[in-house]
């Protein structure tokens, strides 16, 4: 009896076939893990920009209960926030410098026990230095300045803040390097 079959060509995969497919697949697995890799730190980058964002926006919420000191801020005053340099808060106008100072050597300034000791520059300072440990725990690296200025019988205060960031991108990594990228964010209130 003789058996009806198949030609040998169609009887199913080569060992061949088979490691190119697995080939294939592998290449595209690899692909889609090097692109959530790329989405994983990009969202980690995203995260930081927004609570630079929610930070700047925090001291401006500050200035606007404290109009008592930054509506009539002597023109121009700057502010620098620096975690590396000591004091981390400093000041151009003498009395802010003092309610920096203040705060720094009491860390119950300005709260709801000693309200009488707080004029409005020991209350900016406060608000500066809490500012400043806050943004100094989310970028220890990070610079801030804050000037203000007078125009047209308006006080405008820019607050900016600088930092650096890697950026994961596909040429850095291909290239086996890490690609660090200064950010800015900018601020601008009228208090």
């Amino acid at each position: 009896m003789r058996r009806s079959g198949l030609p040998t060509a169609a009887r199913g995969f080569s060992l061949v076939e088979v490691l190119v497919a697995l080939i294939i697949v592998s290449v595209g697995l690899l692909g889609i893990a090097k692109m959530q890799a790329l989405l994983i730190a990009d969202s980690g980058v995203s995260r930081v920009r927004a609570l630079v964002a929610l930070e700047a926006s925090s001291l401006a919420a500050s200035m606007h209960a404290n109009l008592d000191y930054w509506a009539s801020a002597p023109n121009p005053t700057t502010v620098t926030v620096n975690p590396a340099n000591s004091p981390a808060v400093s000041a151009s106008d003498a009395a802010l410098s003092s309610g920096i100072s203040a705060a720094v050597g009491n860390a119950q300034a300005c709260e709801s026990t000693v309200v009488s000791y707080c004029t409005p520059a020991n209350m900016a300072g406060y608000d500066l230095v809490q500012w400043g440990q806050a943004m100094k725990s989310l970028l220890p690296s990070a610079t801030s300045t804050i000037n203000c200025q007078d125009a047209n019988l308006q006080v405008y205060c820019t607050i900016t803040i600088a930092w650096t960031e890697n950026i994961a991108n596909a040429t850095a990594q291909e290239q086996g390097s890490t690609a660090l990228q200064n950010q800015s964010y900018q601020l601008v209130v009228s208090p």
